[in-house]
């Protein structure tokens, strides 16, 4: 079920707000009685497994009310950074992402619902969808906040706010005279929440591992099917963008 820009937005503000005003309601604790402000920058890259929800998208084909089954991938995401250390429990980065073979059609339904009709069938990647996201994250440590101490180790809490650019290809059937559905280019905003942990390799290297659900906002297919010389236009399908993230990488700090 698609949801509109306002209602995302309020979504991602009480996602991220939320937990925030909670942990601002603990006592602080005698080791941050004063907060000591590092202001240390970093660098970080991260390399990651993009597991995508499945959707359905229903749309206006001439005539009559068609659906999409849009189905998961096990795709790549590859990411670099910058960020503050602002203090021992509270840091913020901006982050660059991209990610691909995020999902793609699978079954094509007419409106009487029958699934994988001869004439219905699809080739394999259509409306294969990749990501570039551009986000500011903020990541706070509980535990520190609490006085306790783990070490090298150090988990904290995530959450981010940015914009996102979902691209579709193509949509072929497989039909012999090779007819298929423009792709299209869409952006939006997009939010993230999640948890991780570092651990301090040196004074420089931290290795960090997090896992995240991101909301990539909605992509969409194009608003034209292509049948020989036979140009149709259509309403463009559109469906949610969602996925299940797990990360690795490495920040250095300065």
């Amino acid at each position: 079920m698609m949801k509109s820009p306002m209602v995302r937005l309020c979504r991602t503000i009480c996602v991220l707000l939320i937990p925030a005003f909670l942990l601002s309601t603990l006592p602080p604790s005698t080791a941050h009685a004063e907060d000591d402000w590092l202001f240390a920058p970093y660098l970080r890259a991260d390399l990651g497994s993009s597991i995508t929800v499945d959707d359905r998208a229903e749309f206006d084909d001439p005539g009559e009310r068609d659906s999409i089954e849009m189905t998961s991938y096990k795709g790549s995401r590859y990411q670099i950074g910058a960020g503050l250390k602002l203090t021992d429990y509270l840091r913020t980065d901006i982050t660059v992402s991209y990610g691909n073979r995020l999902s793609a059609a699978d079954d094509y339904r007419d409106a009487d619902g029958i699934p994988n009709k001869p004439n219905n069938k699809l080739n394999d990647g259509a409306f294969e969808t990749s990501n570039w996201t551009t986000m500011v994250n903020v990541y706070v440590d509980p535990l520190s906040i609490a006085g306790v101490d783990l070490g090298a180790f150090s988990p904290y809490v995530q959450g981010g706010i940015g914009w996102a650019r979902n691209k579709t290809e193509k949509m072929f059937f497989a039909a012999p005279n090779g007819s298929y559905t423009t792709g299209d280019t869409h952006n939006d905003l997009a939010w993230q929440i999640g948890a991780g942990v570092g651990y301090v390799i040196s004074d420089q290297w931290t290795l960090d591992m997090s896992y995240r659900f991101l909301d990539m906002g909605e992509a969409r297919g194009g608003d034209k099917f292509i049948n020989g010389a036979t140009v149709t236009s259509v309403e463009a399908a559109r469906f949610d963008l969602r996925a299940h993230e797990f990360m690795i990488g490495l920040q250095y700090q300065f």
